[in-house]
């Protein structure tokens, strides 16, 4: 969401005014990477105000939940990261319960687009447990939202991104090489605004680095597939883009420049 949606400005007497101050304690916390004291000063101005939160009939605190389900989904991603499974299953339990439809306070659009980020991110977090067919679930109703809302989601291709790896896990090539194609084509069609965390994608990733993932992927699904001349070319294309925007030192253009020496070897062996 934008910096600049806010509640807005209000009087002293206001009873929105503890509302106001406590969005703006969030925005200052965020800032300062303080996730946890963002996320508790909603929580404590929520709980207080308990009773004047439920005679407010419209979304006018809509950005205040808002901003409490981005730091729930970034705190759950936190902890996942810490190894603090239970905590972080907490996190995401929290935002899938304040993006549900029955919250009227928010705004309907802002309510669905940080449910397809909640969804996915839980695919990624039940993933990182091995339970892939609950992971699938998860991402599969994130991809529905997102194709519903006709292009208002900021993360379609994260989404595709993040099915390709898990569908490949599974051993669903075929299915996974079709999701690496329409990250690409989404990618190609409309950079992204947000990217959700996904597999072998570099930190503060730019729609340029995620082109160069979604190429990679399908590298390595063609590899799968046994089409070792569609695998180079998309190795290439992702070496290319990689190059260009991280660098060659960078360590997924490494990476992509070793699984092309490989299929190298590999195609040498296989004509002898």
């Amino acid at each position: 969401m934008d910096e600049s949606d806010t509640i807005g400005t209000v009087g002293p007497d206001d009873p929105l005014q503890p509302f106001v101050e406590a969005e703006r304690e969030f925005i200052e916390f965020q800032a300062a990477g303080d996730h946890d004291s963002a996320v508790r000063t909603v929580e404590t101005v929520l709980r207080a105000e308990q009773a004047t939160v439920q005679q407010m009939q419209d979304t006018v605190l809509s950005t205040l939940f808002e901003r409490l389900a981005v730091g729930y989904n970034t705190l759950g991603m936190k902890s996942l990261k810490e190894g603090n499974v239970q905590e972080s299953c907490r996190f995401f339990e929290k935002a899938e319960a304040l993006t549900d439809p029955a919250n009227l306070h928010m705004n309907a659009e802002s309510r669905l687009v940080l449910r397809a980020v909640t969804y996915n991110n839980m695919g990624c977090f039940y993933k990182s447990m091995s339970k892939l067919h609950t992971a699938l679930q998860y991402l599969r109703k994130a991809q529905k939202i997102e194709e519903r809302s006709r292009g208002k989601c900021q993360n379609p291709a994260g989404t595709h991104l993040n099915l390709c790896a898990l569908l490949s896990q599974m051993g669903k090539h075929h299915e996974a090489l079709q999701h690496a194609q329409l990250a690409l084509k989404t990618l190609e069609d409309r950079p992204q605004k947000f990217e959700p965390e996904m597999d072998g994608a570099p930190v503060g990733s730019s729609s340029e680095s995620l082109i160069c993932v979604a190429y990679f992927n399908m590298g390595a699904e063609y590899e799968h597939l046994k089409r070792p001349d569609e695998a180079r070319h998309a190795y290439q294309r992702a070496h290319q883009n990689c190059v260009a925007e991280l660098g060659n030192a960078h360590p997924l253009s490494q990476q992509i420049q070793n699984c092309l020496a490989e299929l190298k070897a590999k195609t040498k062996r296989g004509s002898r």
